[in-house]
């Protein structure tokens, strides 16, 4: 492992990944340049030794075709196992070959000692050398050309040829020298980059990670901000609906107590006259009642504490929720099916369970908008495990594609304008808070049902 600002690098794992990925491609490059180049500098052979040409042409032949089992074996699995092998018997492989030519030349000053410098030059920039394989690899060609060399060299008969063979052996040795060097310094820029490049991918990683959390928190303060939009909105109308209560029940008991004047004078007057008084004083007193009771269920709706669950009158809760929307459901000519039996009770809460049904019987008026024969059932059942309300409509219903969306914040196929997309989202949390839960069911072009879930009173 390394550790480069604190950040710690498995140097043994992916490093050695990399290069293994690394000296598998180049070994092909290398395969190829020993299979063509070496047939092909047989020119050199008839420049320099014309007498010995073709036992040296077969010689180069020969290494050529040693690499193609080696090229072979690149693409299975014995090339991956042995990778690492690949830099040292590539450039082995035609210095060996140069060395017998050396020995067979005779010639201990031969010029073919430059053949060997070409072998390790260019393996050099083929092959990323690590410190053991390229120690390995000049040895062995050091060694090599020794071998070849020595023999011819006692043998000889001109005496310059142990000035040019001390001169040929150390342009090999200084070539070494400096490759050697250069790959160790080769190699410890490699380390450095690859380490430096792991230090930038964790911190672009680190950044991607905060910025994944930055967008999740800033969508957490925009739904908390929307809910408390919301929550404001509410609170505000339950001021005013206070305020409402409080304006229009003065003059609401005024009239009450002039209708009960006015019912008390109608005993006084003639039988036909009281009758039609009564009547009409009997019309006035529920017509007044009705505006107490929707002005009540608008306070109910807005209030903004939530004061837990409850054992409430489903029959008697719902009817505030469609009192508030009567009016609009009016207008655009719903039917509204109404099948809650008196006296069902469930365990909830009377504002959230109001305010989820205006959600859901609005949400099924838009749905309804042009549709023929439009209407609206609101029922309850109960079941075995508690109460089950109903709100259906045969509007157009809603795409497969955005079942799995609905009760996401600020998901909406309204226009803009009409919606934010949170009413269903508000539901599904309300009913989690009151321990239920919501169901959907729904087919496109035919109807929508919402079936909403609620205990039963542990006293019942």
């Amino acid at each position: 492992m390394g550790i480069v600002s604190g950040v710690v690098v498995p140097r043994t794992g992916r490093f050695e990944q990399e290069q293994e990925a690394l000296n598998l491609r180049n070994a092909r490059i290398g395969v190829w340049f020993v299979m063509i180049l070496v047939p092909l500098c047989s020119f050199l052979d008839w420049m320099a030794y014309p007498e010995r040409y073709w036992e040296f042409l077969v010689l180069r032949l020969a290494c050529a075709a040693c690499c193609i089992p080696l090229w072979l074996a690149l693409n299975g699995s014995l090339g991956r196992k042995y990778c690492r092998a690949y830099p040292v018997i590539l450039p082995l492989l035609p210095a060996l070959m140069i060395c017998f030519m050396i020995y067979l030349s005779g010639d201990p000053g031969s010029g073919y000692y430059a053949g060997l410098t070409l072998c390790i030059v260019a393996s050099a920039f083929v092959f990323h050398w690590t410190f053991r394989e390229i120690g390995i690899t000049l040895g062995l060609v050091v060694l090599a050309y020794f071998s070849a060399t020595l023999p011819n060299l006692r043998e000889a008969a001109d005496q310059r040829a142990l000035g040019i063979f001390v001169n040929n052996t150390g342009f090999i040795l200084l070539n070494c020298v400096v490759l050697y060097v250069g790959s160790r310094q080769h190699h410890a820029i490699r380390v450095r980059e690859f380490e430096n490049r792991c230090k930038v991918e964790a911190q672009r990683e680190e950044l991607t990670a905060r910025n994944e959390e930055l967008t999740a928190t800033l969508q957490r303060l925009r739904e908390t901000e929307a809910q408390l939009a919301q929550s404001e909105k509410l609170a505000s109308i339950g001021r005013l609906g206070a305020g409402i209560v409080h304006e229009i029940n003065n003059p609401l008991n005024y009239v009450k107590s002039a209708i009960y004047l006015l019912k008390k004078k109608g005993k006084l007057m003639p039988p036909e006259v009281a009758e039609s008084v009564n009547r009409i004083a009997t019309d006035i007193g529920e017509g007044i009642d009705r505006v107490s009771a929707i002005v009540s269920d608008l306070r109910t709706f807005a209030h903004p504490e939530n004061r837990g669950t409850r054992p409430i009158d489903l029959h008697e809760t719902s009817r505030k929720a469609l009192r508030l929307l009567a009016k609009e459901i009016s207008d655009r000519g719903v039917t509204l099916v109404y099948e809650i039996p008196l006296g069902i009770v469930a365990r909830a809460d009377e504002n959230c369970l109001i305010q989820i049904l205006l959600n859901l019987v609005q949400n099924s008026l838009d749905a309804l908008a042009g549709q023929p024969g439009p209407m609206i059932l609101v029922k309850a059942v109960e079941t075995t495990s508690g109460v089950d309300l109903i709100v259906r409509d045969n509007g157009t219903g809603i795409p497969k594609e955005n079942l799995s969306k609905i009760f996401d914040p600020f998901f909406t196929t309204k226009e803009v304008g009409r919606g934010m997309g949170l009413g269903l989202s508000i539901c599904f949390r309300l009913m989690q808070q009151m321990g239920g839960e919501v169901r959907i069911e729904t087919e496109t072009g035919s109807h929508t049902q919402f079936t909403l879930s609620l205990q039963k009173p542990t006293n019942t």
